[in-house]
């Protein structure tokens, strides 16, 4: 039986009906057995272009976060390969402007030509963009949800014209296993989407255990929200709803995994995106005939966030410190309550059921300070005031939002400013159903 929310790492509090979740105290850091340099990538979905075809502006907002490179997602339908490799050579020559870094994560769930992997590692590998780790090695990932028709390494990384350092991706949840199939290879753990916080955090704990014991590199996923509507058999939440996000990264500063990937910076088709809202979505996600959640949704404050965890993850901190001038108080919420079907009979997705794990979703608005001394952080929520009084550090309010309009102050300056963030009105039904949040 899935559970929808863990406080294992945190205390808890509650002040006036508002659930504040508080970072543990300072405490010694845990080892990463295996040597490398702590590194920090973002899963980049090739098929999302941004305005003009111009990576300048991505790569730019990636770099100032404190992210090192982003892992391309390479894969497609046979039909759409050439503009990839348009869009893929596009991509390393902004990079190789911008001092930017790449590397290539094939996605097996579409690519099929082993061959096709070889070449394009090759081509790339002598680039200048080209991410490699701290032993010279290029970095090579994948996603996976089954066996590729190859093997790896008699069909790929023998073929590969110099080092390579692989993390294969994995769904499996059996860190004994994955280690036992993957030999000489370190994994790269996606986020599972049917996990609770507490199973996701179990997982993770035994993939740092078996890093620690066959001295391979582990990779972890990340991710700031998961929500799909695109067809009958494609309709879910993930079930750890905000738990993906502020609770795992703590989570994985203790843990000290030797890379941590972002899923994603711009997957629109799962609602999963830090990057910004302007990238030209695929056209199945604007037709009226699916499910049109992305509607330009802005994720910008996850964004924000992920410098000051990057900063902490590669200073081996297992806590966030943040100066009075970095001071921040983010909020993030669903437009709509979880089980308030769509409206307009026009939108032939309307009719589906709710998505999968929709039970364990919580009408809830989630505000984050940032705060470099304690405040007392204010939410009128549809009218109906709620305060939590949030610590230094980092630490998470869920108050059970009222339809209307959301309104966050604070008791004193944050950052030198007034604090007073006002986000898109919550609606009791809108037209088509929705499942993405906003972030402020």
């Amino acid at each position: 039986m899935r559970t929808p929310t863990w406080t294992a790492v945190y205390g808890v509090l509650n002040i006036l009906a508002v659930s504040v979740t508080c970072l543990p105290q300072p405490q010694a850091n845990l080892p990463r057995d295996v040597s490398t340099t702590p590194m920090v990538f973002a899963h980049y979905m090739i098929q999302f272009q941004p305005p003009n075809l111009d990576y300048t502006n991505d790569i730019n907002l990636a770099k100032s976060a404190g992210i090192d490179a982003f892992a391309i997602d390479y894969g497609g339908v046979p039909s759409a390969l050439p503009y990839f490799a348009d869009y893929l050579n596009r991509f390393y020559k902004a990079a190789e402007k911008l001092d930017f870094k790449l590397f290539l994560c094939i996605d097996t769930t579409t690519m099929t030509d082993a061959a096709m992997v070889v070449n394009l590692t090759n081509y790339y590998s002598g680039s200048t963009a080209q991410m490699k780790d701290s032993a010279g090695n290029i970095f090579l990932s994948s996603f996976e949800t089954g066996s590729p028709p190859w093997n790896w390494q008699t069909d790929v990384i023998n073929r590969i014209n110099t080092p390579v350092t692989f993390l294969p991706g994995t769904l499996s949840e059996d860190a004994e296993y994955t280690a036992s199939q993957n030999k000489g290879y370190g994994p790269f753990t996606w986020v599972h989407p049917a996990s609770s916080v507490a199973g996701e955090s179990t997982t993770d704990e035994a993939y740092a255990t078996q890093r620690d014991a066959n001295g391979k590199p582990w990779m972890a996923g990340i991710a700031p929200w998961f929500f799909k509507r695109m067809s009958t058999d494609q309709n879910w939440f993930h079930a750890q709803d905000s738990g993906i996000w502020v609770d795992r990264w703590m989570n994985l500063l203790k843990l000290k995994p030797n890379f941590i990937e972002i899923v994603t910076w711009n997957d629109f088709g799962e609602s999963s995106y830090i990057g910004p809202a302007d990238s030209k979505p695929n056209s199945v996600l604007t037709q009226t005939t699916t499910a049109d959640y992305y509607g330009n949704l802005d994720h910008t404050a996850f964004l924000k966030m992920t410098q000051f965890f990057v900063r902490a993850f590669k200073a081996g901190q297992t806590t966030v410190t943040i100066s009075p001038s970095e001071e921040e108080v983010f909020l993030f919420y669903r437009l709509q309550p979880v089980n308030a079907m769509g409206s307009n009979s026009i939108y032939p997705d309307n009719s589906w059921p709710l998505p999968e794990n929709a039970s364990y979703i919580q009408d809830n608005a989630y505000i984050v300070p940032f705060l470099a001394s304690p405040a007392t952080v204010y939410l009128s929520s549809g009218g109906k005031p709620w305060q939590m009084d949030a610590p230094v550090g980092v630490s998470k309010g869920t108050v059970a939002f009222t339809v209307g309009d959301q309104i966050l102050t604070a008791s004193r300056n944050i950052n030198g400013a007034v604090l007073n963030k006002k986000g898109p009105a919550i609606q009791g039904q809108l037209p088509r159903y929705q499942g993405n949040v906003v972030a402020l």
